[in-house]
């Protein structure tokens, strides 16, 4: 609407003596009726003399006639708030209630919610080393009382050394509930012992086959000695303490064995005994360290 026309673009009252009072040209006052009634007619409202509030009315008819355009991914506008979160519609919002609801729980891989303690697990299950993986727990690949040797000569982590020490039944629980007290009882309430590997050979448990029979899993053996003579080119062999010649001999042969070999672990056989004639040999090897998983 035009403002009225003074220098000043406002009304004047005029003091009756040198300034006169802003003159009101019909112009004016048609232009402040018509916008009136045009406000009027596009409510749909009739004009009435006796009717003072009928342009308020207008108004808030128009407002709330009013219908935003929708809101789409480039245009801003009004947007659908939904309640649900199995909704499709990618031109929605979430509400404030629903929102609460995700932050305070996650969502497994078929949509329900679940507490937050049980519910961080991958859509797809996945395999590690045939061990089917989720995400909802932790898994070892490597089972607990694995055996296995390292070229270092120390334990990685989740490992221990497989060097017959007394540890914690409670702080390796896992482990103890495998080995139980097969290799050692430790101090028989707080303890249990690990096998000890160093230094030597492992054989595979016979298990009902018959071919080292009598022997308890986890169990310790003595060695063997070999006997022979290089100079005569006849080999004889241990049989239950005895030397007993392969080819030219038909009687059994005692010797005086040396004591390392009955005694317990690390007793320190000879490596030759009686001039060559009596030896213990083994193969040619390399040390490396073997640890126990926990």
């Amino acid at each position: 609407m035009y403002p009225i026309d003074t220098q000043d673009g406002l009304f004047h009252d005029g003091n009756g003596i040198n300034e006169l009072g802003t003159v009101l040209p019909a112009s004016w006052l048609n232009q402040v009726q018509t916008e009136l009634i045009a406000i009027l007619a596009a409510a749909g409202i009739k004009p009435e003399k006796a009717t003072q509030n009928q342009v308020i009315t207008a108004i808030k008819m128009l407002i709330a006639s009013s219908t935003p355009a929708a809101a789409t991914a480039d245009v801003a506008g009004v947007t659908k708030i939904i309640d649900t979160l199995n909704s499709n519609d990618k031109l929605s919002a979430l509400s404030a209630r629903q929102g609460k609801a995700l932050n305070d729980s996650k969502l497994d891989k078929d949509g329900t919610a679940k507490t937050a303690d049980t519910a961080s697990r991958l859509k797809t299950v996945r395999k590690i080393n045939g061990v089917p993986f989720d995400g909802s727990m932790d898994i070892n690949v490597t089972p607990v009382g694995a055996v296995h040797y390292f070229a270092i000569d120390w334990a990685p982590t989740g490992w221990l050394k497989a060097n017959g020490a007394a540890i914690s039944r409670a702080t390796y629980a896992n482990l103890f509930a495998a080995l139980g007290t097969r290799f050692g009882a430790g101090d028989g309430k707080t303890t249990f012992n690990l096998p000890d590997l160093r230094g030597e050979f492992l054989r595979c448990w016979d298990d009902g086959r018959n071919v080292d029979s009598g022997r308890s899993f986890g169990s310790w053996q003595t060695g063997t000695p070999i006997c022979h003579d290089d100079t005569a080119g006849k080999e004889v062999f241990n049989i239950v303490g005895m030397c007993k010649e392969a080819r030219n001999y038909g009687d059994d042969w005692i010797g005086n064995w040396p004591e390392g070999y009955w005694t317990s672990p690390y007793g320190g056989a000879n490596s030759t005994y009686w001039n060559g004639f009596f030896t213990m040999t083994r193969p040619r090897n390399v040390t490396l360290l073997a640890c126990i998983k926990v």
